[in-house]
């Protein structure tokens, strides 16, 4: 989603960034180096064009149900989408890698950390607090019916998103862009001496068991008092 990839994008960089290890920070160049390569490679080959053809395919899911077609979406907000795809995970990566470089590894891996927390905190809660609604509705399956509040939760919604033409999409971009992402991590775990499976396992677990709760959190508080 649009209001989302650029935290994901810098969350990616980041963590790739972490993956690298010592190993990555030995090297002498911070940009002419395979660490760096391959993280470009991967931000532009996988990740950047996975969320150029969800907005081509399903522009309002994309954008959260702002535009209903991708002739509605400003030629900038295209641009400037797939642009920030690559920028914001060139920021994540070097950001985490200088507090690595300077000695600050648990505030490199919450720098990227934070970047997940973002995304999940926009998925549920959104701008107005309808970010799961919004989420849960692909309106393939309804006739093209624009989304309107509540519409993610009224029946063949919610659950039913799950077998929907946007989920779908989901499944095969997930395993164009996960394969690699994970192939990086675990190869580059090995490069530090580390085994591949815990380094994902581990990269897993600060995702879902960390960030992805205190999202959960913070937006039932802002349900519950605002």
């Amino acid at each position: 989603m649009v209001q989302v990839d650029v935290f994901w994008a810098y969350a990616l960089g980041g963590s790739l960034a972490e993956a690298g290890g010592d190993k990555m920070l030995n090297q002498h160049d911070s940009v002419g180096n395979h660490y760096f390569a391959w993280t470009m490679i991967f931000l532009s080959v996988f990740w950047a064009p996975t969320g150029m053809y969800l907005l081509a395919q399903h522009p309002s899911w994309e954008t959260m149900q702002v535009y209903d077609s991708i002739s509605d979406i400003p030629p900038w907000l295209i641009v400037g989408f797939g642009l920030t795809n690559i920028t914001q995970g060139i920021l994540g990566y070097f950001t985490t890698r200088f507090l690595m470089k300077s000695n600050l590894t648990k505030f490199a891996t919450l720098n990227w950390m934070l970047g997940y927390f973002l995304l999940f905190f926009v998925l549920i809660y959104g701008w107005d607090g309808t970010g799961i609604d919004r989420f849960l509705y692909d309106r393939d399956c309804f006739n093209g019916t624009a989304w309107t509040a509540g519409a993610g939760f009224q029946e063949g919604a919610g659950v039913y998103f799950l077998i929907s033409s946007v989920a779908k999409t989901l499944y095969i971009e997930g395993a164009y862009l996960l394969i690699p992402y994970f192939l990086l991590v675990a190869r580059w775990a090995q490069h530090n001496r580390q085994y591949g499976i815990p380094a994902i396992l581990k990269l897993l677990m600060r995702v879902f068991l960390m960030a992805l709760p205190a999202a959960i959190l913070c937006a039932a508080a802002l349900w519950l008092f605002l």
